[in-house]
């Protein structure tokens, strides 16, 4: 009977990661079984591409930093999977959680292809968020004693066929898949044992590899409901010291977010603190701002409460494109069709275009609606970035160095460029992710995780971007010039997602940047403010560039830089070296404060044009970038906002 339970189990557990085989078949039926001779022509694909055309850095060891009251910046990922996830696994990634902390710590691990893959420096921290909806299928299926159709259903994850994802993605059609009692019997106890034997298995290798000073591995995984059309509505649970609970939730057991944050409450207890991530708002079909559930039900005050006491961060840039916000979806910046595929949505369309609730610029402007009903602030929240690897290379966002993120899904480097473009799962239409970044004062998950807690953290696409942000009333130009500047700015100031209380006076808030460049990719181009607020009930937005390299000024009548002249050779992707600047830094006052009203401000970063991953494929087969997609990319940092509350309100 349990047998038949596993079974049952492991079908529903497949249709969760259904949509995206089927996005994978299309591309390659011959992955479904992989032949001697398959793996022969991966081989020689492979061997055909010529690495020696692509300069790249050397890796090096990370730099320990000693700990430093004012902080330290480490980089690192909060979303990557393993051959534990399913998706993962049926893509052919095999990599274990031991490959996934290795590479983290800078060794070189190979894709399902056979590409290599490394970073140039080791990340400081990573969490591994393997799916939840996953967990206990190996187990079940390493037993012996299953009979001849289990046997067979379990050999199918390694080679998937088109009539098997069929069967599955009928039978996933009806919701809420009933796992609970149908499958596990009705107190759930059997999955519930199988569940924790790989949650236990997760937590005993984060432990393993945490080097307090040097390295952090977190206590996680992945929540992830299912949407139609590829759709997401995913939390990554992360936890703060190893006090966790006996067992992973996931969308089996909490049908809504709501759930999900109730059971963690009522299982995280004692010394045990966790906190939820949002990721692809922009595949969220509207609902990741809108204020109702998957099932279509309407938050409350004490939902909203919820919300804000859980979620105090939001990955802003992933494989799958920019969450920032969106051209011509409510966004007045071309810089919001940064890595974003999707259309904006027309009058009644929800499904696989951009809607207003499904941007976090526009969250941000929600939430000071919310404020104004409620009394406080349930979307304050931060920005970080990380990758969504399901290749279990956290933190491999260098676009040189990317290898596709699915296994066998995009790669290698011939089947990437010759996918077609159209439909957002085609390996052309993703990139290498981005990094988090997080200013604490030691590399410990204690202070790393307070940080995150109090969202003094920023994203970044993938560079090493260095950005401090802070607001005060008596922050000065000639801090610039001092070497204490970060000490007087957290002495007059607050840093990056903090909240910068009214003066009493008629003051202007006056705003700090200083952005360094990463030493391995190119020169930074300029500073941009985001500003958003609301006035008379309408939703506003304003986007100042503050900073121009190059001794440029923004133009006065459209308020950008102008070109600084920097320029891409395609052959080699060698940049411009004399044009950029290594740092840049302002003291900038917003001179359209207004003391009544509350508003949010955050800081882009632009890096001059570097070569876009494809282009670096392009190089290796000895072809001309594809015509139908940018050769180049903007690299980019978003700090966490700096909200201002007036006197008379609570932000």
């Amino acid at each position: 009977m349990k047998r038949k339970i596993l079974w049952s189990l492991g079908i529903i557990l497949l249709i969760a990661v259904g949509a995206g085989w089927y996005g994978y078949h299309r591309l390659s039926s011959r992955f479904v079984r992989l032949t001697p001779e398959y793996v022969q022509e991966l081989e020689k694909a492979v061997a055909a591409q010529n690495e020696d055309a692509i300069s790249k850095p050397v890796p090096r060891q990370r730099t320990l930093q000693k700990p430093n009251p004012f902080k330290n910046v480490y980089f690192g990922d909060t979303h990557v999977h393993t051959a534990l996830s399913f998706d993962s696994y049926l893509f052919g990634n095999r990599t274990s959680l031991d490959d996934a902390y290795r590479f983290a710590n800078g060794q070189m691990i190979k894709n399902a292809a056979g590409e290599p893959m490394q970073l140039t420096v080791p990340l400081d921290f990573v969490a591994i968020t393997d799916h939840a909806e996953s967990f206990g299928l190996f187990e079940g299926c390493a037993q012996e004693d299953l009979t001849d159709d289990q046997r067979d259903f379990c050999g199918e994850f390694d080679n998937p066929s088109m009539s098997f994802f069929l069967k599955l993605r009928k039978s996933g059609t009806e919701r809420p898949p009933q796992r609970i009692a149908e499958y596990c019997g009705e107190d759930g106890a059997f999955c519930i044992e199988n569940g924790k034997t790989t949650w236990e298995t997760i937590q005993l290798a984060a432990d393993k590899y945490n080097q307090p000073g040097t390295f952090t591995a977190f206590q996680a995984y992945e929540y992830s409901p299912m949407l139609p059309n590829g759709g997401k509505i995913h939390r990554n649970v992360i936890f703060r010291n190893p006090t966790v609970p006996d067992y992973a939730v996931s969308a089996y057991d909490a049908r809504t977010v709501l759930d999900l944050w109730r059971s963690l409450e009522e299982t995280c207890v004692g010394e045990c603190e966790f906190l939820t991530i949002p990721h692809n708002m922009n595949k969220t079909w509207s609902l990741a701002y809108s204020g109702k559930t998957i099932d279509g039900d309407s938050y409350t005050e004490q939902d909203w409460s919820l919300r804000g006491r859980s979620e105090p961060l939001a990955e802003i840039f992933q494989i799958k494109g920019s969450s920032e916000c969106g051209v011509g979806v409510g966004a007045v910046d071309e810089e919001c069709s940064f890595e974003q595929f999707f259309p904006p949505c027309e009058e009644g369309e929800t499904e696989k275009c951009i809607s207003l609730t499904s941007m976090a610029r526009e969250g941000l402007k929600i939430g000071l609606e919310l404020k104004q009903d409620f009394g406080f602030n349930p979307l304050r929240y931060g920005f970080i970035g990380s990758t969504d690897t399901h290749n279990g290379s956290g933190g491999d966002t260098e676009e040189w160095d990317y290898r596709g993120n699915n296994g066998l899904y995009g790669a290698p480097a011939q089947k990437r460029l010759s996918a077609k473009a159209k439909g957002f799962k085609s390996p052309m239409m993703r990139n290498p992710g981005g990094l988090a970044a997080i200013w604490a004062e030691e590399n410990t998950r204690d202070a790393l995780f307070e940080s995150m807690s109090n969202r003094e953290t920023y994203g970044t696409s993938g560079t090493r971007i260095r950005l401090r942000f802070f607001a005060g009333w008596d922050l000065t130009d000639d801090l610039m010039a001092g070497q204490d500047l970060v000490a007087k700015a957290y002495e007059n100031g607050v840093p990056m997602g903090s909240v910068l209380e009214a003066s009493g006076s008629d003051a202007k808030p006056k705003f700090l940047v200083w952005a360094g460049k990463d030493p391995d990719s190119a020169n930074l181009q300029r500073v941009q403010m985001v500003k958003g607020w609301i006035d008379d009930g309408e939703r506003k937005e304003e986007v100042f560039d503050l900073v121009c390299s190059d001794g440029l000024i923004p133009d006065p009548a459209t308020g950008r830089c102008p070109d600084n002249g920097a320029r891409v050779d395609l052959s080699t992707c060698e940049v411009s070296p004399d044009s950029g600047a290594a740092e840049l830094k302002v003291v900038w006052e917003d001179e359209s404060f207004d003391p009544e009203l509350s508003a949010f401000y955050y800081v882009r970063v632009l890096e001059n044009p570097t070569c876009r991953w494809s282009t670096y494929d392009a190089i290796r087969l000895g072809q001309e970038p594809r015509s139908d997609f940018p050769a180049t990319v903007k690299e980019r940092a978003w700090s966490s906002p700096i909200w201002f509350a007036p006197k008379k309100e609570k932000i």
